[in-house]
């Protein structure tokens, strides 16, 4: 009887975190989508706080993003980029960006499955932690695209705070890669939105 109680907490709890997870994302699509209103076909030669990235490029990235979250969530795995590229097309060769990233966003939240992890290359990530590593992709990126597009719509308070409490575990320190720049020091900010933002390397002052 002890073993199945404890099954039933375990079960329980990871039920919660699904639906926490889930909540946030659907929270950062909802950020990025209004962010992303603001933007028209005209901008995309804006410069992003992405070095080297114009507004077209990051939109790409972000709709690649989106795409390898959305099969991540559905098949367990995600797929290396020149998979996906040879069976949609490189950016290149497809449409709108601005079309593709709304499209994208709108199917990944409204994925279903009973994927309980995920493999991305030699690391195995919960489902749950992969649904708020794609609310924050969602978040983060969709604050640049406001400062890209002059609309600066600060990312919800609500929200960012949340994913601060995820951000060292998802995004450590020592384990970046090419991800995310080292964090931008804000000794005065108070704005979680901020504070999320310079974390993942982004100077909320610029």
């Amino acid at each position: 009887m002890a073993a199945s109680g404890g099954h039933g907490r375990f079960t329980d709890t990871a039920r919660r975190q699904g639906a926490d997870a889930a909540a946030l994302l659907a929270r950062g699509a909802t950020y990025a989508l209004a962010v992303l209103d603001e933007a028209d076909s005209g901008m995309l030669g804006r410069p992003t706080p992405c070095a080297e990235w114009d507004l077209r490029a990051l939109l790409w990235h972000l709709e690649e993003s989106v795409a390898a979250l959305t099969e991540a969530l559905i098949g367990g795995v995600v797929a290396p980029p020149g998979m996906r590229e040879a069976a949609h097309g490189t950016p290149l060769e497809r449409a709108d960006p601005l079309d593709a990233v709304r499209d994208g966003i709108a199917r990944l939240v409204q994925v279903r499955g009973d994927v309980a992890v995920v493999a991305i290359g030699d690391r195995v990530l919960a489902r749950a932690d992969l649904a708020v590593a794609a609310a924050m992709e969602l978040a983060v990126h969709g604050w640049d695209v406001g400062r890209a597009t002059g609309a600066r719509q600060p990312i919800p308070a609500g929200l960012a705070l949340r994913l601060l409490r995820y951000a060292p575990r998802l995004v450590p320190l020592d384990a970046r890669g090419s991800l995310f720049a080292p964090p931008v020091p804000v000794p005065d900010a108070t704005d979680p939105g901020d504070l999320l933002v310079a974390y993942l390397g982004r100077d909320p002052r610029a």
